[in-house]
């Protein structure tokens, strides 16, 4: 038997029956070693224990902070005001949470580009949120949680792991049994069990002969959270299976990359406003990447000049920069594979290739954009491929992800011709997904009655807005355990 045990035991043996504080008093144990032993003791029988149930309310950090300053939508409807604001005016991760919540919650709605309060709105701005009022008083007394318990503001608490609340049951009196009485008399203090081995014990073998203290498999546990995959590779993981279930290889390229393979070899002009500092992160080290094919880019430098009428900067195209979309690998495989095919290379038409990976971009956050993201790049070279082709498969794609609503409409990029936009819908708004269109024949130097490739280019985090998941994209890039155990239903 356990020291411990032996104790409350020993405590009870005289006065049979003790209240909890009273017990603690006179074994000299503290409460954890107590409730401990009690435990065990009453599994075997040994001593009865009087319970009664209740709660235990934890506020978070995260909690905390907002008790402090406020709920990041208290403070969002601050800075929204009567008149509003730009949307662009909404940086801080605070203002996404904020903002996530407060449109969840209808006090702010959407108008152009600018950001409004809703009639709840404005009411919650003069009389604060129900939910803010609730853990403010669940922090200055966390036994009031009894009062607020069945509303929606405490389960909202919850769900936002702002509090953590444990129902218990509390041992009030404890009473020795008749077999507790006998077992106790048994016992020989003096033989105390070994509770556990260590190294000296084993290499001198000191435990030969001694009792164990047994272990109680029944003893109540604190539950485990499960570990589990961030929503976001989890979308990742779906897209890929999409992409794979329908024939296609992943491919991979740098994320650092010379401009040429991000812009030239695309057929974006080099006066095009996306390479502009605003949208593009330029290396300082290395300042240029060179591309080693002289006839590539000899091809790529009189397309531009003869399209664009200008002349045509080797230097520029060679700037290192960090890419800004998935399609520089795209790009980078329609030129080995044609070029092989040109060099007599016989290969199995239709080619299906794709990737996922990071992009970077100089962006304003909003609830739609982030500077750090994810997009998904596919390209399909063949003979005779056209538009319908090319719905067909994004359809077909997208039902693989789990999105069954989709709109194209006609839309210009340098590198397609014809170019669509894809669109998802997200309540009641269309939120573009990404372009898509027939790759132009001045990208693949070859014509179109020969061969041609379909290619698109959608952003990965917007199939989670699409879906409903996430009310902005900047959710996916905090660091909120309790946001993440609610993604997971924990």
């Amino acid at each position: 038997m356990h020291r411990h045990e032996l104790s409350v035991l020993s405590a009870l043996k005289e006065k049979k029956r003790l209240s909890l504080d009273r017990l603690l008093a006179e074994s000299g144990l503290g409460r954890d070693e107590a409730l401990w032993a009690i435990g065990n003791l009453a599994s075997q029988g040994l001593v009865k224990a009087e319970r009664s149930g209740g709660y235990e309310v934890r506020i978070s950090a995260e909690g905390e902070g907002y008790v402090k300053n406020g709920l990041p939508e208290s403070l969002l409807l601050k800075k929204v005001g009567e008149k509003g604001i730009e949307l662009s005016g909404l940086g801080s991760k605070e203002d996404q949470i904020g903002f996530s919540w407060a449109k969840r919650k209808g006090l702010v709605e959407v108008s152009g580009k600018r950001l409004k309060l809703t009639g709840s709105g404005k009411r919650a701005a003069k009389e604060g949120i129900g939910t803010e009022s609730v853990l403010r008083a669940l922090s200055k007394n966390p036994d009031s949680y009894a009062q607020y318990r069945d509303g929606e503001a405490t389960k909202e608490l919850e769900q936002r792991k702002l509090i953590e609340v444990k129902s218990h049951e509390s041992v009030s009196e404890i009473e020795i049994t008749h077999q507790g009485v006998l077992a106790l008399a048994k016992e020989k203090q003096t033989e105390e069990a070994i509770e556990s081995l260590d190294r000296r014990m084993i290499k001198s073998r000191s435990w030969a002969g001694k009792r164990f203290t047994p272990y109680n498999v029944k003893a109540p546990v604190e539950p485990a959270v499960v570990a589990s995959r961030h929503p976001l590779r989890k979308t990742i993981d779906e897209i890929r299976q999409a992409y794979v279930g329908l024939g296609f290889t992943e491919v991979s390229g740098p994320i650092i990359e010379p401009a040429f393979w991000v812009f030239d070899y695309l057929f974006v002009p080099q006066d095009h406003p996306a390479r502009d500092v605003q949208d593009t992160f330029f290396l300082g080290r290395p300042k240029e990447i060179q591309v080693e094919d002289r006839s590539l880019v000899e091809r790529v430098m009189k397309e531009h000049e003869t399209a664009w009428h200008g002349e045509w900067s080797r230097q520029v195209a060679m700037q290192a920069v960090a890419r800004t979309h998935t399609t520089s690998v795209s790009g980078r495989y329609i030129n080995k594979i044609i070029g092989e095919m040109n060099a007599g290379k016989k290969y199995e038409l239709p080619i299906k290739l794709f990737t996922v990976g990071r992009n970077l971009r100089n962006e304003t956050i909003d609830p739609k954009h982030t500077a750090d993201f994810y997009q998904h790049d596919g390209i399909v070279i063949g003979k005779g491929l056209t538009l319908a082709n090319l719905f067909d498969i994004l359809i077909k794609l997208y039902k693989g992800m789990g999105i069954g609503n989709l709109r194209f409409k006609p839309m210009y990029y340098p590198f397609v011709e014809p170019g669509v936009q894809l669109l998802g819908k997200h309540g009641d708004e269309w939120v573009e997904l990404g372009g898509a269109g027939i790759i132009r024949k001045e990208i693949t130097g070859i014509e179109r009655s020969k061969v041609n490739v379909l290619a698109w280019g959608p952003g990965v985090e917007r199939i989670l807005l699409v879906k409903k998941e996430i009310e902005s994209i900047a959710e996916l890039y905090g660091s909120s355990v309790g946001w993440l155990r609610k993604m997971q239903g924990v």
